[in-house]
């Protein structure tokens, strides 16, 4: 195993990428929710161990990127690619769990070179960004070509999440991204019917931070609508929680992980199986 470090003010973007230096031809681009490459290392340390080439990736907090998650160029996936390229990859996919699952589909969208896209309970709408509202001009989360893209404003959500965390007498994570997600339109959903190539949806029916299993169904159905030329799957997991990646974080903050700990790991061991399977089975 090798490994190579990137730059953002240098490279274009900022990564890491742990070849297997054996000759295969595919490379995953790996993302995580958390800025840093720490997370996302431990992932390409073991997707390279099982012989894939891995590129941990970080889109923002790195010198020269945006601060917090807020107006982020995705052209930084386009040159990962063009990098990856040069190393020899002709096949490249890309992973990420949580905000990075989203994070992959809308890289995904906006980068042809991206050939299979695995989305860990991801969210569905392009949501406005953090920060202060000083930072910059821009609001959505993410932009390309120096544009905005259509995003869901979090105006009035606060007032929207106290009245039912009161009518429901209980305060969860999950209902702030919902009561977000639920005003949400097809004009500001993930353009997944762009990516050119097979998408792997992972969720679990018990997910307590995101609608991310009513997301997949949403972008299910829009690749439906859009007569999507390729592969596309669903798979749903009955035992595991949010955290269906292979290092979780912030377990101690999920009930479901509290209740359920040896379920919710065999959810992580089986979902770390399919991703392997469907890395071994790609041939776009």
């Amino acid at each position: 195993m090798k490994k190579y470090t990137y730059k953002y003010l240098r490279d274009g973007f900022e990564g890491a990428l742990y070849s297997a230096e054996n000759g295969d031809d595919r490379v995953i681009i790996v993302l995580q929710g958390l800025k840093g490459l720490e997370l996302p290392e431990k992932y390409a340390g073991l997707f390279a161990e099982r012989g894939y080439s891995a590129l941990a990736m970080s889109y923002y907090g790195g010198e020269g990127q945006k601060k917090s998650v807020r107006a982020i160029p995705l052209e930084q996936f386009q040159a990962a690619c063009l990098a990856l390229k040069e190393k020899g990859f002709r096949r490249i996919g890309i992973y990420g769990n949580s905000k990075g699952a989203g994070m992959a589909l809308l890289a995904a969208s906006f980068t042809p070179d991206i050939s299979l896209v695995i989305a860990a309970s991801a969210f569905g709408h392009i949501m406005q960004g953090s920060g202060r509202a000083s930072d910059d001009p821009c609001r959505s989360m993410v932009s390309f070509g120096g544009k905005e893209l259509p995003y869901v404003a979090n105006k009035g959500l606060m007032g929207d999440l106290l009245r039912r965390c009161i009518k429901e007498r209980n305060v969860r994570l999950l209902y702030f991204f919902d009561e977000w997600d639920k005003r949400g339109s097809e004009e500001n959903e993930i353009p997944v019917e762009r990516i050119r190539g097979d998408i792997l949806f992972l969720t679990a029916v018990h997910d307590e931070s995101v609608p991310a299993k009513r997301c997949a169904e949403q972008l299910m159905a829009r690749l439906d609508r859009c007569g999507f030329a390729y592969g596309r799957k669903h798979i749903v997991s009955e035992k595991g929680s949010h955290n269906l990646g292979y290092f979780p974080v912030n377990s101690n903050m999920l009930p479901r992980e509290k209740k359920y700990p040896q379920e919710c790991q065999q959810a992580r061991e089986d979902t770390l199986n399919i991703i392997m399977k469907t890395i071994e089975n790609w041939s776009v």
